[in-house]
């Protein structure tokens, strides 16, 4: 089956098709790209068959709120919403598998973000479908904003995962140990960097 592929981009802009890049964005924020729908052609049978692919809305900073993708059958697959705080950084994300009349627990997940005055992640809370608490990481940095800790809990505030990070003289991560909630050791990473 030969198959074509063939993009409509609202705006007329050619340049882009899957992930957002730093060129990508800039022309997006550039010539004032509100969104982006992707198409696709394909010859069945010997006729042209064109469906929605995906669909992408863009914020005024050219940062991604809504990502669709879709089925074969045109019935949505998949969405994602991302929200942005004043600064650029992400505060809260969404992604569920949208053709189910019901989120299915399993497929769904919505993530919410802190940041210090520095704008780095501090703490990062997974929730359900119900909007009840999965896990909460924090996040902690050294003085040259290298993250040297990492601490999941339950929603109990249990810890239930640690992770610590070290980097050599030139900011490079040289090791990433990771412990269970009981503080057992359970892998190290070591980092070899050649020259």
């Amino acid at each position: 089956m030969a198959r074509f592929l063939l993009v409509t981009l609202c705006f007329c802009m050619p340049f882009f098709l899957f992930s957002q890049n730093k060129k990508e964005k800039k022309a997006i924020k550039t010539y004032n790209v509100k969104s982006v729908t992707e198409t696709v052609t394909e010859i069945i049978s010997g006729k042209e068959v064109t469906r929605k692919d995906s669909y992408t809305l863009y914020d005024k900073n050219a940062e991604i709120i809504i990502k669709e993708e879709y089925k074969k059958d045109g019935t949505l697959k998949q969405k994602e919403t991302t929200k942005y705080d004043s600064k650029g950084n992400k505060v809260e994300e969404t992604k569920w598998e949208a053709a189910e009349v019901t989120p299915n627990p399993e497929k769904y997940e919505k993530r919410s973000y802190k940041y210090d005055e520095d704008d780095m992640k501090t703490e990062e809370a997974t929730y359900d479908v119900a909007g009840k608490l999965i896990s909460t990481v924090q996040y902690s940095y050294d003085d040259n904003s290298n993250k040297i800790l990492e601490t999941t809990y339950n929603p109990l505030k249990k810890l239930t995962k640690k992770i610590v990070y070290k980097y050599n003289a030139k900011g490079l991560k040289t090791e990433r140990k990771e412990y269970d909630g009981s503080n057992t050791l359970l892998s190290t990473r070591t980092y070899t960097y050649g020259y």
